[in-house]
């Protein structure tokens, strides 16, 4: 399949501009200097960054610039396009039962190990980036994430 990087540029882009939109009705989170609107914005910004970022190199490229997915040639393409979605699934069903930390770590652990990144330093950076993520969103931002085990030695 060939699929042009100015289109999908663009694509970001308005979805990128719907997201901002969107959050631009979240209601404000009383005692706080910053709303619920804060995140989405800012990933609508990190969106239509990067569509920017894909069209300006489309057009750059020239005429009918049409980039190849090369990498759904690769063996075992799909199988790892199954695996993250599986992931994705498994998070949510996890988180709840098992916490946020352990259930993130698992995943994120399995997607490093999709991308072919070894082992220990695949648990090690997802294990990192759990406790930072949960930290951030339970001190910082004072939205609960799912508790478990490793959270309640946390806090």
């Amino acid at each position: 399949m060939r699929f042009s990087d100015l289109v999908l540029g663009l694509l970001l882009i308005a979805g990128a501009a719907l997201l901002f939109a969107a959050a631009a009705h979240l209601p404000p989170v009383p005692g706080q200097d910053y709303g619920a609107a804060v995140f989405p914005v800012l990933t609508a910004a990190g969106i239509a960054g990067c569509g920017f970022i894909l069209a300006v190199g489309s057009v750059r490229a020239g005429p009918f610039p049409l980039a190849q997915a090369t990498w759904i040639r690769e063996p075992g393409a799909g199988l790892r396009a199954a695996a993250t979605i599986g992931l994705v699934v498994a998070d949510i069903v996890l988180a709840p039962l098992i916490g946020f930390v352990l259930a993130a770590t698992l995943v994120l652990t399995g997607l490093f190990l999709l991308v072919r990144v070894s082992p220990v330093k695949a648990l090690a950076i997802a294990f990192g980036a759990s406790v930072a993520t949960y930290l951030a969103f339970n001190l910082l931002l004072r939205v609960p994430l799912p508790r478990g085990l490793v959270e309640g030695l946390l806090l």
